[in-house]
């Protein structure tokens, strides 16, 4: 029986260890592309759930990490900051403004930054204050645009999903017509990233045509672990390691994290840098990504 209890306290203590080690650190993914669209190569430094977490004092670790990858250009894709009553913004506001005084950006929409915009009642003028401080300092946050970097070929889109698409416990489609009426078709001679906050809906924007998709929303999936997948399916891209929970509050999202080829269209899910309402990460340590892009047969 003691022999036991101890096995039992052993294990809460492991788990408890790798949860605060998870959510206390972040890990460094890298992807390469290439394509005759491109006209030069562009190192993209990509930020996604912050949620309001800072990786050393002023997130001065984090602005070493990325200042050290000499990235190009940075997006970031929503949720840098959590919408809840009475937080604070001015910590990520001072990392942001920090980041671009080196790096030209573009700041997408992601659930949160939707959800201060649309209920001032709720929140206050948290939202004003945070655009307009960022704006101020010459830092746009964009809910839908194109912005295209002509001299590399490349155009980011981004595109800001309606509230309707983050109901919990309803599944809502989306069909591709709804980006295009929101943000116009992609550019067919541009090499096209499209920054879209929610990985649920992947297959449309891979549909719409977006050459590669960015996306975060689910960190991962709170917590991940191994499943059982065959050979062939890893050949194919099949993922061993599965986020286990999605906001929508069902299990083993399909689109949880990592890279997935959808008919020739990829799609870059983050799993985030922070997290708010539940704070656990489990064998699910944050993601700074870093994507380079390159024209075919160029260096």
């Amino acid at each position: 029986m003691d022999l036991l209890i101890w096995l039992l306290i052993s294990i809460i203590i492991f788990f408890i260890w790798v949860i605060v080690f998870d959510t206390s650190r972040f890990t460094l993914s890298s992807y390469e592309f290439d394509s005759k669209k491109i006209k030069k190569s562009v190192r993209v430094v990509f930020l996604s759930d912050l949620h309001c977490k800072m990786y050393g004092e002023d997130g001065t670790f984090l602005l070493e990490k990325i200042r050290e990858l000499s990235p190009d250009l940075i997006l970031i894709g929503g949720d840098m900051i959590t919408a809840h009553p009475g937080k604070g913004t001015e910590k990520v506001e001072k990392f942001i403004k920090e980041l671009n005084k080196s790096f030209p950006m573009v700041y997408a929409y992601g659930n949160h930054e939707l959800r201060l915009k649309l209920y001032p009642d709720t929140y206050g003028d948290t939202w004003e204050k945070y655009t307009d401080s960022l704006s101020k300092a010459g830092i746009t946050i964009t809910e839908n645009g194109v912005f295209s970097l002509e001299d590399t070929g490349i155009n980011v889109i981004s595109f800001s999903a309606d509230r309707k698409y983050y109901k919990r416990m309803k599944d809502t489609g989306m069909d591709p017509s709804y980006i295009e009426e929101t943000v116009g078709k992609p550019n067919p001679s541009a090499y096209n990233i499209l920054l879209a906050h929610n990985p649920a809906y992947s297959e449309a924007y891979a549909a719409y045509g977006a050459d590669i998709t960015l996306c975060g929303h689910l960190h991962g999936g709170l917590v991940r672990i191994p499943v059982p997948v065959s050979r062939e399916k890893i050949k194919q891209g099949a993922h061993v390691m599965r986020g286990v929970f999605s906001p929508k509050l069902s299990l083993f999202p399909k689109y949880d994290a990592g890279k997935f080829d959808i008919n020739g269209r990829f799609v870059l899910i983050s799993r985030g840098l922070g997290s708010h309402s539940i704070p656990i990460r489990f064998f699910n340590p944050g993601e700074l990504m870093v994507i380079d892009l390159k024209p075919t047969g160029g260096v």
